[in-house]
């Protein structure tokens, strides 16, 4: 998938903000009006209640100097919102963000799950995902692709299952920028349900070319499901009798094969030859880790020996606790970051009646892992652990007040009880308060910047929290 086109602005992928998209742009070559540039760290969350049932994607904006932590109260996203062809719902099962640039500007895309149409009841207790991107002038495109993991078997999917396959978006690439994605999609013989790599390609008028999405690889089995003579799958040209060679199989193997994996993709400014994918995965309350390297061509014999660019080689599920140590207890969640030479992973451990936060590191370049840190004896929070059981989200994000520099932010939230804590993160240490140094941040409640109600029989839960940079709002629209 060779790009032969050349970006004038660059953004370093994988959280780094580069200076040049600080500088606020009032028109494009062409003469149109765009959307003055401000790096900002946003949440995305998704809220769900019943009676009636409901489900929300939220947004929240670090851009408010009157609070210590800088973020807004939660609104609903701007359009586009769910599935427009299902028309009497705007419902949104799960959603991600990535931020890029093509020849024509600054771009952002959107991927969002949302109900489906089952081909045999014909209701819409089914569920898929789509893409929308988002220009320079604020406009939002149609759907570039939308895919189903439902469509084929006729599943029934309630809303935190179908928020599960949207596309985890992953920018990479400086000159060359790409959007890659970890999407929930059924395996190529259609027996489970798997993750699959996508390259997402935004609109562009500019150089002439519409919008794509791109299904790479089966992440979780390889070719072992292949199916021969089947059209429309990843390959162009004739339908493959054979997989790709070199071939993938047995890996990442047992213990998890099918389902949906959290993923974040590493690469070093333009080098190919640097680019990893990580796969998290935890299976009976353990950690595995999974990398895909050596992105290059493979050959399918379909008809004239098609090209396609993926990732050749795949590691076999390691356990991380194990890898650090051990004694962490059961790993009930987990959340990871991509940079250019390394992953942040986050993760949530049960050890008797309490709950720790850790955070690790692992690094390209030799493949080791960082001493995790217990985060909750290091930020102020819960020395000994929290009481309840929690999730984790994080991201990399510009800085508030200086755009122009990266940091990793993460939440803590309880889906049940709508509870947001959110820290910081430096790699350097820094005077948080009078008397608190170090590399954590105090921890903030956002709380309250959810609106509520006291009904109770709404029963309303947080599905999902995604943290992302954004290069300015959802709404936004070009200056006058």
């Amino acid at each position: 998938m060779e790009r032969k086109l050349i970006w004038s602005e660059m953004f370093r992928g994988a959280g780094v903000v580069s200076a040049a998209f600080l500088t606020a742009c009032a028109s494009t070559g062409g003469g149109t009006a765009t959307v003055p540039v401000a790096p900002m760290c946003t949440i995305l969350a998704v809220d769900f209640a019943i009676n009636p049932q409901v489900d929300v994607a939220l947004v929240s904006e670090r851009t408010d100097p009157a609070v210590n932590h800088g973020f807004t109260r939660f609104r609903g996203i701007a359009n586009p919102r769910g599935n427009p062809a299902v028309g009497f719902t705007p419902d949104v099962y799960g959603i991600s963000e990535a931020w890029s640039r093509n020849s024509a500007g600054t771009v952002v895309y959107r991927a969002q799950a949302h109900p489906a149409r089952r081909p045999t009841s014909g209701d819409f207790n089914g569920s898929a995902w789509s893409i929308n991107v988002q220009d320079a002038t604020g406009t939002w495109s149609p759907v570039i692709a939308a895919f189903s993991d439902t469509r084929s078997r006729d599943d029934q999917d309630d809303p935190a299952t179908g928020g599960m396959a949207v596309p985890q978006l992953m920018p990479v690439g400086v000159a060359n920028p790409q959007v890659f994605g970890c999407a929930g999609l059924r395996s190529e013989d259609k027996a489970v349900r798997s993750t699959w790599l996508i390259e997402a390609t935004a609109p562009n008028a500019a150089a002439g070319t519409q919008g794509s999405v791109l299904l790479i690889q089966d992440l979780l089995n390889g070719d072992d499901r292949f199916v021969p003579n089947v059209p429309g799958g990843p390959l162009t040209g004739p339908p493959p009798t054979r997989p790709p060679t070199p071939t993938i199989t047995g890996r990442p193997g047992n213990p998890v094969r099918e389902g949906s994996v959290r993923c974040a993709m590493t690469q070093f400014e333009d080098n190919v030859a640097t680019r990893e994918l990580h796969m998290l995965a935890i299976n009976n309350g353990v950690l595995y880790h999974s990398m895909a390297s050596d992105f290059g061509p493979t050959v399918t014999n379909g008809g004239a020996g098609i090209m396609l660019n993926r990732f050749r080689a795949v590691s076999p599920w390691a356990d991380v606790g194990q890898a650090l140590g051990g004694g962490f207890g059961e790993i009930v969640a987990a959340a990871i970051v991509g940079r250019p030479t390394a992953i942040n992973v986050f993760f949530v451990a049960k050890s008797g009646n309490m709950y720790k936060l850790w955070h690790t590191v692992r690094f390209s370049s030799n493949g080791s892992w960082r001493r995790a840190d217990d985060v909750l004896a290091l930020n102020g929070g819960h020395p000994s652990g929290a009481g309840f059981l929690f999730r984790v989200a994080a991201g990399m994000c510009p800085v508030f007040g200086k755009p122009q520099d990266s940091e990793l932010v993460y939440t803590m939230y309880d889906s049940a009880h709508r509870i947001i804590w959110l820290g910081r993160f430096s790699s350097t240490s820094q005077q948080w308060l009078p008397g608190m140094q170090g590399n954590y941040s105090p921890l903030y409640d956002l709380s309250r910047l959810l609106a509520g109600t006291s009904d109770t029989s709404r029963h309303d839960t947080l599905q999902d929290l995604q943290i992302v940079a954004r290069p300015f709002r959802d709404d936004a629209r070009p200056p006058p």
